[in-house]
């Protein structure tokens, strides 16, 4: 197909009829219809679709496309997010061994400013979400990383890293985000704890070598951006979705994120060892050399602040990447994860030495 439609309203019945042929020989649509949408990020939206004739496929499907806004686009298409996921769904998410969306039907141009994404429609699966607001039990907790285990080992130190999975590139390190991290603290700074200037301060100062600090470690496949709008819940195990952010790097990257950013600060202050020896030894039942208890910390601490930087370009964006609220409650658990951890002073040790 040379087509990739811009907006939900240029799916109409001819595109998506040669779409889903791919997958289903001899597709027709009858009639599609636009029930949501949404431009944020990524453009996104929910179809109801109507067939001439039964081939087996869902009656709704999940859309992901370009976003609306020139400037959002813009940026997209600079860090590969919407190119990088349609080639994750055009086949190696079929070979992950955790919960994904199925794919329908996945294209982008070269350039990474048009893509397009035919997914399954999770609420219409059964599968459901959880809020943010939720207390995270240990026993979700344990079964998240267990999936990052096994995701993580599938790919550890792979050849195939090298070799057709070369396109999954390691972190990319986008030359905005020490400007946006420089907006939020000159906006946001006189109303945090003391850490967030600190980590900032180290940050804009030493961003290339953080970078390389974080890419320190075992190589693997890593999904990147594991917070709660990314994740769902399929018959109490968890799944992922938005693999934009997918690179190859430390597993630790997930395993941080998770645990600094979305426990409960009280219960990973109790928890988290025990949760980073569960993970190793999910690493070490799946074959894989894990590291040592020590060398797994140190990562902690030092990817604790990956996803800070992260929290924190979003809180500089305000309301256009996620809801400012939603962005601070994160950043409360994450500036005591970092406050904690002695992540500022690990990660200055850690340069220097």
């Amino acid at each position: 197909m040379d087509s990739i439609p811009s907006t939900l309203r240029d799916i109409d019945e001819d595109w998506l009829s040669q779409a889903l042929s791919m997958q289903a020989p001899g597709t027709r649509v009858r009639e599609v219809e636009i029930v949501d949408a949404h431009s944020g990020t990524t453009g996104r939206g929910r179809l109801n679709v109507a067939y001439v004739d039964d081939r087996g496929l869902p009656q709704t499907l999940f859309v992901k496309l370009a976003p609306d806004d020139d400037k959002q686009r813009l940026f997209v298409a600079s860090n590969g997010m919407g190119r990088r996921e349609a080639m994750f769904y055009q086949g190696l998410y079929a070979e992950v061994p955790v919960r994904v969306p199925r794919c329908y039907f996945s294209s982008a141009d070269d350039s990474g400013e048009q893509y397009i994404m035919l997914l399954e429609d999770l609420e219409a699966s059964g599968c459901s979400f959880r809020n943010s607001s939720e207390r995270c039990s240990m026993d979700y907790a344990r079964s998240m990383l267990s999936q990052f285990a096994l995701l993580h080992a599938r790919f550890w130190e792979s050849p195939r890293l090298q070799q057709d999975l070369a396109w999954v590139e390691p972190p990319l390190q986008h030359e905005i985000g020490a400007h946006l991290v420089a907006a939020a603290l000159e906006q946001f700074a006189r109303d945090m704890p003391p850490v967030f200037r600190e980590m900032g301060e180290l940050y804009a100062a030493e961003a290339d070598a953080i970078h390389q600090l974080w890419n320190r470690g075992a190589p693997t496949l890593v999904h990147g951006d594991v917070h709660d709008a990314n994740l769902f819940i399929d018959k109490d195990v968890p799944g992922f979705m938005d693999w934009a952010l997918i690179c190859r790097t430390t597993g630790m990257r997930d395993v941080s994120f998770f645990l600094a950013g979305t426990l409960d600060t009280e219960d990973r202050r109790v928890h988290e060892r025990a949760l980073l020896v569960f993970y190793r030894e999910c690493l070490l039942a799946a074959g894989v050399q894990a590291p040592p208890m020590d060398d797994l910390w140190r990562q902690y601490q030092w990817h604790a602040a990956y996803r800070w930087v992260g929290a924190t370009s979003t809180l500089a964006m305000r309301d256009a990447w996620q809801p400012v609220e939603y962005t601070r409650k994160s950043l409360d658990r994450i500036n005591a994860a970092l406050t904690d951890l002695g992540s500022v002073a690990s990660i200055s040790d850690a340069l220097s030495g």
